[in-house]
């Protein structure tokens, strides 16, 4: 039996195949999957534990280690997992599952799968840039964490547990310094004692009297501004590229980027059943030793303790969006490539409850390792919980090795946390630079089966992101990494790509003809649950709460130092770069047409699908007709 599958209306960018007729041979399955596979040129997971490890690695990320956990405390304690769990259900599986289905039914990555709505095609586009932002911005922490990392194999005391290192200045005063509340001025240094009778000599105590306690600053604070960023007291002063050491391992983390994605997702997905994994194990170790530790309860009551009159608050429920939106990387265009690579009939539905599941179990696990560890460092310093709760880099680069090197062995326990730091950030890293690397060789497909060739891209992609990096390496780097952070991956860019997905996919594209697509695929349509979601629920949501950030935008500050007018410009510049891709396309699909405005309309609406669509769906029939007749 031979079947004729015509290709004229598709486009070349979008299909597989260098000519517009197939031949195939479906006279019995065993050829037709063969006819399949020749068609389907596309790299696909070696098996469903390497999908499922590289997908969860991608997803679980700083977010769920420094952000959630915080958020969590801040905005009602137990009370915010209510808010939380309902926007993962509104919000987070509808995107997570669209994104997904949406590259496995079209075997393109986040631009091309977006052929299935033209003029919604700026979506994807938005996907690749606010992707390449954070492939450029997110390795700097990768690479704190090799510095830290490194610092913690030195012999002795740690350097940021002691004030006689070349960075420290004369207020630093280590953590065994106290005062007692009867102001009888003593301190214990070094296993030592002493009280203001003693005779001191500046060895063991020098500048006393001269630093009052408001002004002292701790060595992890010394550490990480004066040695690891060297940093300025403002973006003016930007300062020139002398971090070496940093240099370094910003380098050994791109090296180490570029090794686990060599050979494309084969070598990812092997790399990702290590990497995905092996955190667990680390965070578990920690977790139970942080429970161990005086004072862990207080930290954890802390976290849960529910404040049910937070619920009342606009602005919960808008984090707990931002927070789903973040956790589960909806926008970034990860998921939509890592979804190409799946088998055309793998059941990606339930494969996304899993992994949907998995990261809010992690992020909520997560919290009771950090705030153990933030109880017991608020009971050796004397303070509340509340004085030593950070989020952020504040939370992984100062607190936590703070709390960690006041336990036994704090060699160990540091270089376990930042080395679990550097294996999450990885993860995340190498599923994004392999989108940016897909949406290059899916738009030129013929010049990359070349030998070699997509070897070479890679080593330019990794390359020149690592050059780009540079820029936060200065002493005013930092303030450039605020401005990445805080404008170029924004709340207000994500929102809007993820609002702008679910209406492409229910009012352009057509909501039946999705859910007949996934049909095919998996061999069941979904809840209805999700599309009301789709057509309703998520984009109101995801657009509220993009609207509440406008609104409640200020200029940005980051602890006391405000940022110049003309650095709030560039941010928000970087911020529209990824909004306005989606009217800029949409009206340029437009006008590339002819006709009255309804024609340009109508043409410019068609999907233009890849040629292994009509393939599967030709081998679907045969099959059933196989079994009618045997």
């Amino acid at each position: 039996m031979t079947v004729d599958i015509e290709m004229d209306n598709v486009s070349p960018e979008s299909s597989f195949l260098s000519e517009k007729k197939i031949n195939l041979d479906t006279s019995n399955n065993k050829s037709c999957t063969n006819a399949t596979m020749s068609v389907q040129t596309r790299e696909t997971w070696s098996n469903k534990a390497q999908s499922f490890c590289t997908v969860l690695g991608a997803i679980i990320g700083m977010g769920n280690l420094w952000r959630f956990p915080y958020i969590c405390y801040k905005y009602g304690g137990g009370a915010f997992l209510l808010p939380y769990i309902f926007c993962v259900a509104f919000i987070g599986f509808p995107l997570f599952f669209l994104e997904t289905a949406l590259g496995q039914f079209t075997k393109q990555g986040a631009i091309g799968a977006w052929n299935i709505a033209p003029l919604m095609r700026g979506v994807g586009i938005g996907s690749a840039v606010l992707v390449t932002y954070s492939c450029i911005y997110f390795i700097i922490i990768i690479a704190w964490g090799f510095f830290y990392l490194f610092h913690s194999f030195t012999i002795g005391d740690l350097p940021f547990t002691t004030c006689d290192n070349w960075w420290n200045t004369d207020k630093c005063r280590p953590y065994s310094f106290k005062f007692d509340t009867n102001n009888t001025d003593y301190a214990i240094i070094s296993n030592r004692t002493f009280t203001s009778d003693t005779s001191l000599n500046n060895t063991d105590f020098g500048y006393y009297e001269a630093v009052s306690e408001e002004n002292r600053t701790l060595p992890i604070s010394e550490f990480w501004d004066r040695y690891v960023l060297r940093k300025s007291d403002s973006l003016e002063d930007y300062g020139t590229l002398d971090n070496w050491m940093m240099v370094i391992c910003l380098a050994v983390a791109w090296i180490t980027c570029y090794l686990c994605i060599i050979k494309g997702i084969k070598s990812a997905g092997r790399v990702a059943m290590f990497t995905a994994t092996f955190p667990y194990v680390l965070l578990l170790v920690i977790m139970i030793r942080g429970c161990t530790l005086p004072g862990a309860i207080d930290g954890i009551y802390y976290y849960l303790k529910p404040n049910m009159t937070k619920l009342a608050e606009p602005l919960v429920w808008v984090q707990a969006g931002s927070q789903v939106c973040y956790s589960y990387a909806i926008g970034f265009a990860a998921l939509i490539t890592m979804g190409s690579f799946n088998e055309f009939h793998k059941d990606c539905y339930r494969h996304c409850i899993l992994l949907v599941g998995s990261c809010a179990g992690t992020s909520f696990i997560t919290g009771f390792a950090v705030f153990s560890i933030l109880g017991n460092l608020a009971f050796v310093t004397n303070k509340n919980v509340s004085d030593v709760v950070e989020s952020g880099p504040g939370l992984v680069f100062q607190t936590f090795p703070t709390a960690l090197s006041l336990l036994p062995l704090p060699h160990l326990w540091n270089a376990l946390f930042f080395f679990m730091l550097i294996i999450i950030g990885l993860d995340s890293q190498f599923a994004c630079v392999e989108c940016i690397i897909v949406l290059i060789t899916d738009h030129w497909p013929a010049f990359f089966t070349r030998k070699n060739a997509k070897e070479l891209l890679r080593t330019f992609i990794c390359g020149t992101m690592m050059i780009i990096g540079l820029i936060f390496l200065p002493a005013g780097g930092i303030y450039v990494f605020e401005l990445f952070n805080n404008y170029a991956v924004s709340g207000i860019a994500v929102l809007w790509i993820a609002m702008m997905e679910s209406i492409a996919i229910a009012y352009f594209y057509g909501i039946d003809n999705f859910y007949k697509n996934i049909e095919q695929m998996i061999g069941f349509k979904p809840s209805p649950f999700i599309k009301i979601c789709w057509m309703v629920i998520t984009p109101l949501l995801t657009g509220g709460i993009m609207v509440f950030y406008i609104f409640q935008y200020e200029p940005l500050t980051i602890k006391g130092y405000k940022y110049p007018p003309w650095a709030d410009a560039i941010g928000w510049i970087m911020c529209m770069s990824s909004f306005l891709c989606v009217p800029a396309v949409f009206i340029y699909t437009l006008c590339q047409k002819k006709g009255s405005l309804k024609e340009r309309w109508v043409e410019a609406s068609q999907p233009r699908l890849g040629s292994h669509i009509d393939v599967e769906k030709k081998m679907d029939n045969d099959s059933e007709e196989g079994l009618m007749y045997s």
